[in-house]
């Protein structure tokens, strides 16, 4: 039988390797922070998801990091990364001029 305990150590060591796995995909390959960056406009909007491989609903006031491992797509939209869908991350895509790039924080 599993105590209490364990299954707390468990969850936080799965709950580490979460943050550790998070934090690493907010850095380029120099180990850098990503480029922040801000979507023009208020509301919400419909962005293509690499993840989802559809459009999803995204508030447009949500934190974004340009993730330049990923080349713009045939319509020249840039891919953004925001952790904080779902407890996820998402990768969208994104036209340059809806994008306010703030630089490093």
């Amino acid at each position: 039988m599993v105590s209490f305990e364990e299954e707390d150590q468990e969850f936080f060591l799965n709950y580490v390797k979460l943050a550790a796995r998070m934090a690493a995909l907010i850095k380029n390959k120099q180990g850098e922070g990503l480029y922040t960056v801000k979507i023009k406009g208020n509301g919400k909007g419909f962005y293509w998801s690499l993840s989802d491989k559809s459009f999803v609903w995204i508030d447009r006031g949500s934190d974004f990091y340009w993730v330049d491992k990923v080349k713009r797509d045939d319509r020249n939209r840039y891919c953004l990364f925001t952790p904080y869908i779902f407890g996820l991350g998402v990768l969208l895509m994104v036209p340059e001029e809806e994008i306010v790039w703030i630089g490093h924080n």
